[in-house]
């Protein structure tokens, strides 16, 4: 279908009559009815029935007009930037986080980015790590955050914050009893009731790798998919987790206590971009005002760490 069979088809669907959509479409009727026929002939089969003065879409019809709802979508979103662009001079960026970092990171360096660009078309998307590489690759997103994603040879990574895990427990279900200065065994820990991950991101394989390591096995009683769930059922007492610290600096502070785990479990959080494409000078700010909020939420976890910290290996002060 072109497309001014397209929009016809999309008028008679609203309207009902061919009079009304071309009253909508600010056309003539006979132009309607030339453009619906010519339409029913490429397709090769029927749109409308006709039904007491009425046209009463067929069920082919109806399974095309969810497609093409889509798409008038789209083409409002690049009305709307376009109208932006000429009037104001400002652009658009489409960015994509994965579900860990949206809620502490993203929707934060959103705010600042916006009251920076209060003229920028911004569309959010949240997807896993493999989503937003082919996002990219096919144009659809500009930017993308990450926890250290798998090399691509298309794909750009540039590191922007690095964090570290800690571990969060129930404040009504300490770790220990009474306050420690030396370190915690995480051994001493593996029959208390762990959230467990089906995780199978780079951060969530060096997480199992290390206690596999350690011959570590927590005794998981609720998986989840997301650290950002997974703080939530601390906050519930469901268990202990371990957590990215800016998903873990998100906890009710009267509810969870946050661990420092010795040695450090460190990761990286990369901005990805097609390799083939420039970046932006609107997606550069964006990874400035991502950095400026790791920052700040970074400076704030030595605030929010309880004793004892929480040793993987034996001997570890």
């Amino acid at each position: 279908m072109r497309l001014r069979q397209i929009e016809v088809f999309r008028a008679v669907m609203l309207t009902g009559t061919v009079s009304e959509a071309a009253r909508l479409l600010h056309v003539s009727q006979p132009v309607v009815t030339r453009v619906l026929q010519h339409a029913e002939a490429s397709l090769g089969f029927r749109l409308f029935d006709r039904a007491k003065g009425r046209l009463r879409p067929t069920p082919e019809a109806s399974a095309l007009y969810g497609d093409v709802e889509r798409l008038y979508g789209e083409i409002d979103r690049v009305r709307r930037v376009s109208e932006s662009l000429r009037h104001k001079g400002a652009g658009r960026l489409r960015v994509a986080a994965t579900p860990s970092l949206a809620d502490p990171l993203l929707v934060p360096a959103l705010q600042r980015f916006c009251a920076r660009h209060p003229d920028t078309q911004v569309q959010v998307l949240t997807h896993h790590t493999d989503e937003i590489v082919q996002g990219l690759l096919r144009h659809q997103i500009d930017i993308g955050f990450a926890f250290a994603p798998p090399p691509h040879e298309a794909i750009a990574a540039l590191p922007v914050a690095e964090g570290r895990m800690v571990l969060a427990a129930p404040k009504g279900q300490p770790v220990v009893t009474a306050p420690r200065r030396t370190p915690l065994p995480m051994a001493r820990l593996m029959e208390r009731a762990f959230i467990g991950y089906d995780d199978h991101s780079s951060l969530g394989v060096m997480v199992r790798q290390v206690l596999a390591r350690n011959a570590l096995e927590p005794h998981s009683t609720v998986e989840v998919q997301t650290y950002s769930l997974a703080r939530k059922m601390v906050e519930s007492g469901l268990g202990l987790a371990l957590l990215d610290q800016y998903t873990a600096l998100g906890a009710d502070a009267d509810a969870v206590s946050l661990h420092e785990i010795r040695p450090a479990l460190p990761f990286e959080i990369h901005m990805l971009r097609a390799s083939h494409r420039g970046l932006p000078s609107l997606a550069d700010q964006m990874r400035g005002c991502f950095t400026e909020v790791a920052r700040e939420l970074d400076a704030r976890l030595a605030q929010r760490l309880c004793g004892p910290a929480i040793a993987l290996e034996h001997g570890v002060k």
